[in-house]
């Protein structure tokens, strides 16, 4: 299975020193598909897109928490230049806490993430489509990924 952590950060990383921060969860993206590649969790995804969210307060209303989706299979051309193929993909999106991101380094930051995973995906409510999907295991891989970076502790 493939699995991809996308950065939605707010204007102020890029007028900033903070540009890093993207290029971290991209590194930590590439990790966490490594580690996942042989796994599957149901026949249906094939890919998981976790878009991560991270504005001011005031910009939350311009970056809305949506339900998870699953796509089957859609061919959607974007700006009329760019073709994309979306098949077997399961996507949801999540907020990080704004303040303590942008003011943490590479390490704290990717621990601010990698707990705001866990515990999105304690509560998350897949799509119906998806009856068959081993939630725990899945969750439970991605604990051990973060465990196995130091990002969170084992008895959290």
């Amino acid at each position: 299975m493939k699995i991809e952590l996308l950065g939605s950060l707010s204007v102020n990383f890029f007028k900033s020193s903070k540009l890093s921060k993207l290029s971290d969860i991209d590194e930590l993206s590439k990790k966490l598909d490594l580690f996942m590649t042989k796994r599957s969790y149901d026949n249906l995804v094939e890919e998981i897109s976790v878009e991560i969210i991270c504005t001011e307060p005031e910009m939350d209303s311009f970056y809305p928490i949506f339900r998870p989706k699953y796509v089957s299979e859609k061919n959607k051309t974007i700006h009329s230049v760019l073709d994309v193929h979306l098949y077997k993909i399961l996507m949801f999106n999540l907020r990080v806490d704004y303040e303590s991101f942008y003011h943490s380094g590479k390490e704290e930051g990717l621990r601010i993430i990698a707990q705001a995973i866990l515990k999105s995906l304690e509560t998350l409510k897949y799509p119906v489509k998806l009856k068959k999907f081993d939630k725990p295991g899945f969750y439970n891989d991605m604990k051990t990924f973060f465990i196995n970076e130091g990002l969170v502790d084992k008895n959290s």
